[in-house]
């Protein structure tokens, strides 16, 4: 029979080894759209600034991290022009875009359908979850952006710090909305190197893995990570999590990321 002693001490080393999902959780791999929406009460709960910006937490300790990449790359000049908006300040600007189409002869559903082709109405846009970040090089949002040495350099590398192109030029059917190479989205590693290894936009990602139920990934840092889909939190998480997402704000589905030194530890 199991000591009270003993009891208590296998308690704490499950409590210390097993990781706070809701801490864990940050809502990086949240998939916001027309389908998947945000509650208007929706608040990240780490939001921090970058040069005078708001934005998540995580979203801004990776962002920094990247233009020191970049400044080393010598690229030079890449602006952080918006990331958090509140739901009724999304829907402020929603409203403007669709009053301009209507002043050019549309009428308001046209102007809506239209208006939400490159603006999300409130609640379904990413940028109130603060992983949102649209840049410039110039305080200008074009498609121009994505020919310039900064875009270039975005397309080949932010993955390495977390980041995707939200809205590639190839995938506007499956994320409905037109290109833009200025909108990032912070999903954080190793997901946007999945992501972009396998050419995948976050739709196609999460579908991916709700499919193939796990991935593995060899990390830089030498060990081996699973990827585990589960469509509910799993009752006894194993050994080695070191972060667990969730795939929308409704919970309908985790990512579990689980580290390991040798591939034959699983």
């Amino acid at each position: 029979m199991i000591s009270k002693y003993v009891a208590a001490v296998l308690l704490l080393l499950v409590i210390t080894l097993v990781p706070d999902v809701a801490a864990s959780d940050s809502g990086i791999l949240w998939l916001v759209n027309r389908n998947n929406r945000l509650p208007s009460d929706y608040k990240p709960a780490d939001l921090v600034e970058y040069n005078g910006v708001k934005l998540h937490g995580a979203a801004r300790k990776a962002f920094a991290q990247m233009i020191e990449a970049m400044t080393k790359d010598e690229i030079h000049g890449l602006r952080l022009q918006s990331a958090y908006r509140t739901y009724s300040y999304q829907q402020a600007i929603f409203n403007q875009r669709v009053k301009e189409l209507q002043a050019q002869g549309y009428d308001k559903p046209e102007a809506e359908g239209k208006a939400a082709k490159s603006i999300q109405p409130s609640g379904a846009s990413e940028h109130q979850l603060g992983l949102a970040l649209d840049v410039s090089v110039d305080g200008k949002l074009t498609k121009t952006f994505g020919e310039t040495p900064a875009g270039q350099w975005l397309e080949a590398h932010s993955h390495n710090h977390g980041f995707v192109i939200r809205y590639p030029c190839s995938k506007t059917e499956i994320t409905q909305i037109v290109y833009e190479p200025w909108h990032l989205r912070y999903v954080g590693t190793p997901h946007a190197t999945i992501m972009k290894n396998l050419d995948l936009t976050l739709e196609e990602y999460l579908d991916y893995m709700r499919q193939a139920q796990m991935y593995i990934f060899w990390g830089e840092d030498g060990g081996y990570y699973l990827l585990s889909y589960s469509d509910a939190l799993p009752a006894v998480l194993p050994p080695g999590v070191v972060n667990i997402s969730s795939i929308s704000a409704n919970k309908n589905g985790y990512i579990i990321t689980t580290r390991k030194t040798y591939p034959n530890t699983w």
